[in-house]
């Protein structure tokens, strides 16, 4: 029997969706060629969730809230908590890894700990372009930044490149290689 793999994703200037969409491309390509299908966060109903064994939540971060998880968390949580053992996580932010410790808390605190606990949670880079982010992002992103730069005189590199990136007006980080780690661990429970 094909295992049926549903991708729900939440984002919000397309980082999400393309992740979203490789890595659906890359595990139907697994010898367990699984079905696979992706679905906005915003579009997925509780009857769609149902028919599916496996699933992959993504959620792109804006100051550690999750484009999607309010939505998901009412209505297909709960369908999805007796498969969690079927379940991966992954966000897309500017600094992906970088914020590791506080990306892995907001996964906990959007799709409840109970559910995320022990399941592959990894963190993408995607990318900004100030041209195109609300004005309502752009205040965000520079009141950490300036605030973390008070308190650390000496910024790691992604909070290097996005100082750099507020001189040129966007960057792009996006990269499907980092799906691999992903796409192995979901291997295992095909």
């Amino acid at each position: 029997m094909t295992t049926r793999v549903l991708i729900i994703f939440g984002s919000t200037y397309g980082y999400t969706e393309q992740y979203a969409t490789w890595l659906a491309e890359d595990l139907r390509a697994l010898p367990q060629a699984p079905e696979v299908e992706t679905v906005p966060a915003s579009k997925v109903t509780p009857e769609q969730a149902e028919a599916f064994d496996a699933f992959v939540i993504a959620g792109s971060d804006y100051g550690g809230f999750l484009n999607g998880a309010p939505a998901l968390r009412k209505k297909i949580l709960p369908i999805i908590a007796p498969k969690k053992n079927r379940t991966a996580f992954f966000t897309v932010s500017f600094t992906g890894e970088y914020s590791k410790k506080l990306l892995d808390k907001a996964v906990a605190k959007s799709y409840t700990p109970e559910l995320t606990e022990g399941r592959p949670v990894y963190h993408l880079r995607g990318g900004i372009d100030f041209d195109k982010i609300s004005l309502a992002h752009k205040t965000a992103l520079k009141g950490p930044v300036r605030a973390w730069l008070m308190a650390n005189p000496h910024p790691n590199e992604g909070i290097q490149q996005m100082l750099e990136c507020y001189k040129t007006g966007k960057a792009e980080y996006i990269d499907r290689e980092t799906l691999k780690p992903l796409v192995e661990d979901i291997a295992k429970f095909l």
